[in-house]
């Protein structure tokens, strides 16, 4: 986790830990330290918990991207790669595909140790406060 700050979160996010966080040229980037409290019956990481950190660091990406206006994920569609065991430093890939005024288009990959493990698209919408 070297170069990687550690940020306390609120919230249904807070259910993740601490999310961490690495300012990169391109933006910032997100990850996840996910231990056996994040797991299944089966001993893996649970499929929602990566949803949970998918939704939230694409979330962060937006509204960044978006001079930090409100953002709301209308859509988010996943698929699951491969099985994640803890201890996992889950790292997020993503990219804004497309942004207007009132909504913008990401998709992200979710990788441990190089190994993509999840990957995701999704459609948010972004509110500004009305000018008077």
């Amino acid at each position: 986790m070297e170069n990687w700050t550690r940020k306390e979160m609120k919230g249904i996010p807070a259910s993740l830990n601490a999310l961490w966080t690495q300012k990169g040229e391109d933006g910032w980037r997100y990850a996840v330290q996910l231990d056996e409290s994040h797991a299944n019956a089966q001993g893996v990481i649970h499929g929602g918990v990566l949803m949970t950190f998918m939704d939230h660091a694409l979330s962060l990406m937006v509204w960044e991207k978006s001079d930090r206006a409100l953002c709301s994920t209308v859509h988010l569609d996943s698929h699951f790669l491969s099985a994640v065991h803890p201890p996992a430093f889950v790292e997020l890939e993503g990219e804004i595909l497309k942004q207007g005024r009132k909504l913008a288009f990401a998709r992200g990959v979710l990788k441990v140790d190089g190994k993509a493990v999840m990957e995701g698209k999704g459609v948010w919408s972004i509110s500004r406060p009305s000018k008077k």
